[in-house]
């Protein structure tokens, strides 16, 4: 699916690319607005994390896939971590 920005068609790996970052853009808003709402991180990211696991599961083709999307994850946000430093900074720890 190609799509239209500036003028131009992104190619479908850069339409891929600018998701993934809207994605990331619209994920640290929600993470924001827990910290203002007063929600504590522990529930928090748990509930959040729950359910997009349980989404990820639910259209993956098999339990397979959606573990091997999760580890890539992890290991994206553990180099992220590693080289630039946590996006999101909140008021107290996760527990």
């Amino acid at each position: 699916m190609n799509s239209k920005k500036h003028g131009n068609e992104s190619s479908p790996d850069e339409q891929e690319q600018e998701d993934f970052f809207h994605a990331v853009d619209c994920t640290v808003e929600l993470l924001q607005k827990f910290d203002s709402m007063g929600l504590e991180k522990g529930p928090a990211l748990g509930g959040a994390l729950t359910q997009i696991i349980a989404h990820l599961i639910a259209i993956s083709p098999d339990t397979a896939s959606a573990m091997g999307m999760l580890s890539s994850c992890i290991s994206n946000a553990a180099f992220h971590v590693d080289k630039c430093g946590v996006t999101h900074k909140g008021s107290d720890n996760v527990h």
